[in-house]
This record gives C-alpha cells, sequence and structure tokens, in this order.
C-alpha cells in the first residue's frame, strides 16, 4: 500500500493545510520510498485544479493520502488521480511516521 502525507521542511512534521506542504512524502507500507516537492506551497492562494495538478501527478498510484485538511481545489485534484483522501487528527500522530504507524495498524 502506498500512503501519501503532507510534511513541513524538515520532511518528516505533519502540515494542517495539504496545499501548504512544502513536500509529499511517500510511503511504502511503512518505507519512505519518495519525497516530492510542492513547488506551490508559497503561492497557494487562488490556485484551480490545474495548478494544483502539476504538484501531484507523481503521486499518481498512490493508494491513500492521510490529511489534516485540505482545500477544495486540492481534494478534488487528488480525488482526480485516484487518490483516497482519508482525514487524520494531531492524536494520530505529529510526525508522517507516527501516522503511519497508527494508521497501518488500523488506529485511524
Amino acid at each position: 500500500m502506498k500512503i501519501v502525507l503532507a510534511v513541513d521542511k524538515d520532511k518528516q512534521t505533519i502540515v494542517k493545510r495539504t496545499g501548504q506542504a512544502p513536500f509529499f512524502v511517500i510511503y511504502e507500507d511503512d518505507k519512505i520510498v519518495k519525497y516530492i516537492e510542492n513547488s506551490h506551497h508559497h503561492n497557494h492562494k487562488d490556485m484551480d485544479e490545474n495548478e494544483h495538478k502539476k504538484d501531484v501527478e507523481p503521486l499518481k498510484g498512490c493508494d491513500v493520502f492521510l490529511v489534516q485538511a485540505i482545500g477544495e481545489n486540492m481534494k478534488e485534484t487528488i480525488n482526480s488521480i485516484g487518490l483516497d483522501i482519508k482525514k487524520i487528527r494531531q492524536k494520530d500522530g505529529l510526525t508522517s511516521d507516527e501516522v503511519v504507524k497508527n494508521f497501518l495498524v488500523g488506529n485511524i
């Protein structure tokens, strides 16, 4: 299972707003396989679906995107490439490793 999360510059702290994340991290089960830079994280206001699509294109083939909060345009873009979106909360973990571990054991 390939899992995606939005993370901060340290590449591990979960970012609350998905479209504002500097990076997306892809896990294959519990192992990190790739970091994708979100080139629009500084300029996230008024972005349309086409602008988001460029950043999420490399996420195609993943199974689920675990998010705390997501804007409507970003949500539509993520769904358009076949990714399921699952909401998480702070109690699920502050780092991507914690969240993925909780997700894989069924705590989320």
